[in-house]
């Protein structure tokens, strides 16, 4: 008998593993709450919505994990396609795709809190026709845009608690016809106005609580068109002019003692009848240090020797270049000067040479003339010149241009001697 026990025993452990090891994952705890499976995976730096809980699983909760993104078809994919309800909330959420929750043809109740999401589609839960509880308090829509934020025809609870938003544009809830519950409390926004509320012809709560809402005129305006309606809505103009009242009436009534005008230090004697000192006229320096701060003087003056490097920048490019046209040229007569005088001085070096090539006789050398030998003419071209024939020059030749002459020729290079 104690064996069959143990065996029994032994087999509802294994089914009991088996049912909660390999269907749950570790990281879950899965049981049934109203008849509904539960999935419960909190706190676990999960990243994505797919960890292995069951298929038919309809309530899933993920909430204080690190999920960042929810892609398309997410949910479909990971088979979770009977979901109810679902709690997404303390995540890192910043991102929702247009497709996230299809599928979801069963969900009824989405809290989607405490995460990092700035802006969502107008159209983002078209694929959750029964939704009617939404949570998206605790977001960061600081700018709304002048465009319903949502589209659905089934949402009946909206929560846009403390999501910093600064105004509630006209149009904001014209796509939510069938919302019952509103909570706009804890943001940013100073005044309301009743086209806002007006396309929510079944309103029957709405919440307001705020520390930047004041008491105008077109906001006791709304508040009288609230209570008209008969919406459930706790005043906030009454609350906060009674409080004023009290603060007022329990304040001490301060007394202000006489002032005696002969104890006044600084009040002017009369002199020679006259009241009213006359005041020292102020030096040109002190009227500026008077009348501009340190700042403004100082870009008065950048200004100032901006102004005057450009103004002296133009006079020297005037002065020194001529800039008619987009490239700039300096003056050039010195130039010109320099090079007609190159020009004038080897048009005299090559007629020079010239001359002595065709004639070159023509200069009348000096008396004697010590020179090297010259090479034969007639291997010179003449260019058409008659050749003259003459005697062929030798190395140290004294050249006698005329025979008539009968001076004694210098001694010879070698024979020159300094006698001391």
């Amino acid at each position: 008998m104690a064996v069959k026990c143990s065996v029994i025993f032994f087999f509802l452990l294994c089914v009991l593993k088996y049912s909660r090891g390999e269907l749950c994952p570790k990281k879950c705890d899965c049981d049934m709450n109203k008849g509904l499976n539960r999935a419960t995976c909190v706190d676990q730096n999960i990243i994505s919505v797919d960890v292995g809980v069951p298929k038919a699983v309809q309530v899933y909760s993920l909430s204080r994990n690190v999920i960042s993104e929810l892609d398309n078809f997410c949910f479909k994919e990971a088979g979770y396609l009977s979901l109810e309800i679902l709690d997404l909330s303390y995540n890192l959420i910043f991102w929702i795709g247009l497709h996230a929750f299809s599928g979801l043809d069963k969900l009824v109740h989405l809290d989607l809190s405490n995460n990092r999401l700035r802006y969502i589609p107008s159209d983002l839960f078209w694929d959750t026709p029964k939704l009617t509880f939404l949570d998206l308090s605790f977001n960061i829509f600081e700018t709304l845009k002048n465009e319903p934020i949502l589209m659905h025809t089934s949402l009946q609870v909206l929560s846009l608690n403390n999501c910093r938003i600064k105004s509630l544009p006209d149009r904001l809830f014209t796509r939510l016809p069938n919302l019952k519950k509103l909570d706009l409390s804890e943001n940013y926004v100073v005044t309301l106005s009743t086209q806002v509320l007006a396309p929510l012809r079944k309103l029957d709560r709405i919440e307001l609580r705020s520390d930047y809402l004041k008491c105008t005129q077109d906001f006791i305006t709304v508040e009288s068109w609230i209570a008209s309606r008969g919406i459930a809505y706790q005043k906030y103009c009454t609350k906060r002019t009674s409080n004023m009242f009290e603060k007022i009436i329990a304040a001490p009534k301060i007394e202000k003692e006489e002032v005696d005008v002969n104890n006044v230090w600084n009040m002017t004697k009369p002199v020679n009848n006259v009241t009213s000192v006359p005041e020292t006229p102020l030096t040109p320096f002190e009227k500026f240090d008077k009348d501009f701060s340190a700042v403004q003087a100082f870009i008065i003056g950048l200004e100032l020797g901006l102004a005057f490097g450009v103004v002296m920048t133009y006079i020297w490019l005037r002065k020194f270049c001529k800039c008619g046209q987009l490239n700039c040229s300096r003056d050039q007569s010195r130039r010109r000067n320099r090079r007609l005088r190159r020009l004038r001085d080897s048009d005299m070096r090559a007629s020079l040479l010239w001359n002595t090539v065709i004639t070159p006789d023509s200069v009348t050398p000096p008396t004697f003339r010590r020179q090297m030998s010259m090479p034969d003419r007639n291997q010179v071209p003449t260019y058409g010149v008659p050749v003259v024939r003459e005697a062929g020059l030798r190395v140290d030749a004294i050249r006698v241009p005329r025979p008539a002459r009968s001076e004694t020729p210098p001694p010879p290079y070698n024979e020159c001697r300094i006698t001391v």
